[in-house]
């Protein structure tokens, strides 16, 4: 009867996880083709097709491109060009012209990128609620998946951002499975870790492949390297064993070190030549990444460089919903008072979680490094915020052991819960653009603090000018033109106004404004005719001079 109810109880667990990632799943897909085009992504895709170009011709990769890896980018042009094949009379249909059927095709390209966006970020999902099973068991750990998807800044970003959710879903994906690792490497018998042809091997040989995936999304995924065998040492209950025990496994960790450097190298074309070379130039260029903009923070313009140290502090306070903060700081308590009766693998589970959370944070912070876009950089730590929170709720539902003080506290969670889904529902597709409410949510960060620094509003703003005007029409605005030129109708002509002086331009045409660097100050004798606005807030805006 007890191996019953276990397996019972198991069934009834795993039930409600894949029913929840089958929700998000069903939401995300009826949503997705929402989103406009971020900054980067256009960047993105053209990168593949020019190192693809450079590759054959076997000439060096120049630029910010030989320090990023392409696996991501070139996963998703792969099932373009399968798709194009069979969506030709379409392609043929919607081109128009020349500039019109390039347009499509980017936008195709980019549809199918959002899609393996999400579906990426879904493996953020799993691996929350594996790390949230192992720590408070299985019969909460459905929590798991939903605290994740009520952060608004990562429900946002899971569309569109093409660096940023694939690490942290690649990274986190690796701490669940690195105390994964760990605990299997407690469990065997010394003659049993032999490199060979066994489990052990494969298992290792897996993670090596892994860290070097992480490490294809951004190269600081390769400091899962030093974590797991970290981690490793601090769980080894007895000290005065590290060295004997862990001389057991130093061959397997040689062995996932030779495995990350054949991925890493594998999948960084520019590497190959001088793959050494290349990974400390690497490494040294992101986090001294010189690119110097005017940030928004507090109301004044500072240089990127040169941010206060609270910069990223601040960003967390008021774009986190203040309940998840409550929950976080309980999960902390939770974690730190029980940390002493888990067994080797919640104590891996636990080191991994919160070196997830602070050490690159950290590090980015002493280094001085260059940080813009709020918590974008670093969206990788919300899982982990999301694991800590999702205990401290799941710590207070166990307390409330009677159904009548359970059923007030889950009736509480959800009107909080509720607060927050009515926020993202009212900013949809902009959800990223967050702000909490002891804050003063979007209203009180406009001209405080950067909104849609992506500028996905701008499809908005470019598809209100298709509906209103019929005649051929001049549109400017600001590079990338594809995040808005890709929107327009055949009968609109794109015109970059940082290249052509908007005194030269022939009137009447349209300026749509981007609500960063003071764009939408520009041009101040044209008539705003149209906001895209959120909250009251207006993002994107249009302007008609005449």
């Amino acid at each position: 009867m007890i191996l019953l109810d276990l397996i019972s109880n198991l069934r009834e667990s795993y039930t409600k996880v894949i029913s929840i990632i089958l929700a998000l799943l069903i939401i995300g897909f009826s949503v997705v083709d929402n989103y406009g085009i971020s900054l980067d992504e256009a960047a993105q895709i053209y990168d593949v097709q020019d190192n693809i170009n450079l590759i054959t011709k076997g000439q060096p990769i120049p630029g910010d491109s030989e320090h990023y890896g392409i696996i991501f980018n070139l996963v998703s042009e792969a099932i373009f060009q399968v798709s194009d094949v069979f969506s030709k009379s379409e392609g043929s249909s919607f081109s128009h012209n020349y500039e019109h059927k390039k347009r499509f095709l980017l936008y195709r390209r980019i549809q199918i990128k959002h899609y393996l966006t999400f579906l990426l970020s879904l493996v953020t999902y799993l691996s929350v609620a594996g790390v949230v099973g192992i720590l408070s068991g299985l019969e909460y750990v459905w929590i798991a998946p939903l605290v994740l998807a009520i952060f608004p800044r990562f429900w946002g970003h899971s569309f569109f951002n093409p660096k940023d959710i694939p690490f942290a879903a690649m990274y986190t994906l690796g701490t669940f499975t690195g105390a994964c690792l760990i605990s299997y490497y407690f469990t065997v018998s010394e003659e049993k870790t032999k490199i060979g042809i066994n489990y052990i091997t494969l298992y290792s040989a897996l993670y090596g492949i892994l860290i070097g995936l992480v490490t294809g999304t951004r190269t600081g995924g390769f400091i899962l390297l030093i974590f797991v065998p970290l981690t490793h040492i601090l769980t080894i209950q007895d000290k005065s064993n590290i060295i004997r025990l862990l001389s057991k496994f130093w061959k397997l960790y040689i062995l996932i070190f030779i495995v990350w450097i054949i991925t890493t190298t594998i999948i960084h074309p520019a590497s190959w030549s001088h793959p050494i070379k290349w990974f400390f130039g690497s490494i040294e260029y992101l986090s001294k990444h010189s690119l110097n903009i005017p940030v928004l923070f507090n109301g004044e313009f500072i240089s990127s460089t040169n941010l206060p140290i609270s910069y990223l502090s601040t960003w967390f306070l008021i774009t986190t919903p203040e309940f998840l903060q409550i929950l976080f700081l309980l999960g902390l308590l939770i974690i730190f008072w029980n940390y002493k009766k888990y067994n080797e693998l919640q104590k891996c589970c636990v080191i991994l979680t919160l070196l997830q959370i602070l050490f690159l944070p950290t590090v980015a912070i002493i280094n001085q490094s260059t940080i813009y876009d709020g918590i974008r950089q670093f969206l990788f730590i919300i899982p982990g915020i999301a694991i800590i929170s999702a205990i401290g709720l799941t710590e207070i539902l166990t307390w409330t052991h009677k159904r009548k003080y359970q059923l007030a506290v889950m009736t509480f969670v959800v009107i909080l819960f509720g607060q927050i889904i009515l926020d993202m529902i009212t900013l949809h597709p902009y959800e990223y653009i967050y702000f909490n409410r002891i804050f003063g949510g979007l209203p009180k960060a406009h001209n405080r603090y950067e909104t849609d620094y992506w500028g996905l509003s701008m499809r908005e703003g470019m598809e209100w000018i298709n509906n209103h005007t019929t005649a051929n029409t001049q549109v400017a605005s600001i590079y990338p033109m594809e995040i808005w030129a890709t929107f327009a109708a055949p009968n609109i002509q794109p015109v970059l106004i940082d290249e052509v002086e908007a005194k030269s331009i022939l009137k009447p045409f349209y300026y749509l404004a981007l609500p960063r660097w003071n764009l939408q100050q520009k041009l101040p004798e044209c008539k705003v005719v149209h906001q895209i606005v959120r909250q009251g807030i207006p993002l994107t805006i249009v302007k008609k001079c005449e």
